[in-house]
């Protein structure tokens, strides 16, 4: 229905301070590709872990990335090797892309503003059959976060890229064609609006946001079009310029798991009816195979950006709820603070 892109913008400052946005539509990227994609960022082109964001638009209507979701899938072994090959293949097109923005670095003059879209929804708190209701009475039960981000690049004053974000799901398809769900649609239209520019979506924190109602076509072409509309007034509007330099951070936080399951726990599992389950202890049990252990932690990322004097744009990985990302806007005021996940 819609091309799946990767994208990249490189932002450099006076001092030669380098930071790469990278989107891509896809669901995600696992942690063993991400790695292998900034290693070979690092090697080609010297930019250091902390300089580099992978942002995925979490669109469900896209290919199987690499094997963090194994345990999800029952395929066979031809399509895991097709699989692989997809990754190798995305990771080669993303490093060359990121190369080919770094050669074209130019002076630029950025600026930043704040739109909203009220499509998303919590779906913990609110039943999807009674959204419309809901939404009708202005009852809609949050939290929730409404704000649409967009940073403008432009040259010489010309619209040269934007750069915007929303915290919902891209679940508004279920099907087997390819679609960057509304994140696709709401690029496009602002492409289209915009000859010559190119627009790049992060999502935000989104673990508990859908786009309801949805499963229509004409449902993910609305919602793109109000995410573009959104955007496209933030920028008819007075942003306010980003002035001064750029810092980077990352770091690795062992978050502990609950409790861990014993061997014989995992061997009962892998006899469940439930073959997630059952999928999920097989993949344990390799593990304890591998190492004689599960590990107790795991490594979760986090950069941290500081974009000039006064933005703070806070990177997290994996899917992460709405709260997250209210928290952090507090406690980070009175700078403003973008929050973005699936990274």
């Amino acid at each position: 229905m819609t091309d799946l892109w990767a994208k990249a913008l490189v932002l450099e400052d006076a001092k030669g301070e380098r930071v790469v946005f990278v989107t891509i539509d896809v669901v995600g990227v696992g942690r063993e590709l991400s790695l292998s994609i900034r290693g070979q960022l690092e090697q080609r082109y010297g930019l250091q872990r902390r300089q580099v964001a992978l942002l995925c638009s979490h669109t469900h209507s896209g290919p199987v990335i690499g094997r963090n979701l194994s345990t999800m899938y029952f395929l066979d072994d031809e399509q895991w090797r097709l699989i692989d090959e997809y990754a190798a293949a995305l990771q080669r097109t993303i490093v060359e892309l990121v190369g080919q923005a770094i050669d074209r670095l130019g002076p630029a003059e950025l600026s930043y503003g704040l739109g909203r879209a009220t499509f998303a929804v919590n779906r913990r708190n609110n039943r999807a059959k009674d959204v419309p209701a809901l939404r009708k009475a202005g009852k809609l039960k949050g939290p929730f976060d409404h704000d649409v981000p967009v940073l403008a690049v432009r040259r010489q004053g010309k619209l040269y890229a934007v750069l915007f974000g929303y915290a919902c799901h891209a679940t508004t398809l279920n099907g087997y064609e390819w679609c960057g769900d509304y994140p696709g649609y709401a690029q496009i239209a602002i492409e289209r609006s915009h000859p010559g520019v190119t627009a790049l979506f992060w999502a935000g924190c989104a673990g508990d946001q859908n786009p309801l109602p949805r499963r229509k076509v004409e449902l993910a072409r609305k919602y793109g079009k109000e995410l573009a509309e959104a955007v496209d007034a933030v920028l008819a509007g007075q942003m306010k310029p980003l002035v001064g330099t750029l810092a980077s951070t990352y770091e690795e936080i062992p978050l502990a798991f609950d409790k861990l399951p014993t061997r014989e726990q995992l061997e009962r599992d892998t006899k469940s009816k439930n073959r997630y389950v059952a999928s999920r202890a097989r993949l344990l049990l390799e593990q304890i195979e591998r190492s004689g252990q599960l590990a107790p932690t795991y490594p979760y990322p986090i950069q941290t950006w500081r974009l000039g004097s006064d933005l703070i744009m806070v990177i997290l990985g994996g899917e992460v709820v709405v709260d997250y990302a209210l928290r952090l806007k507090r406690e980070l005021s009175p700078h403003t603070a973008w929050i973005a996940a699936y990274a």
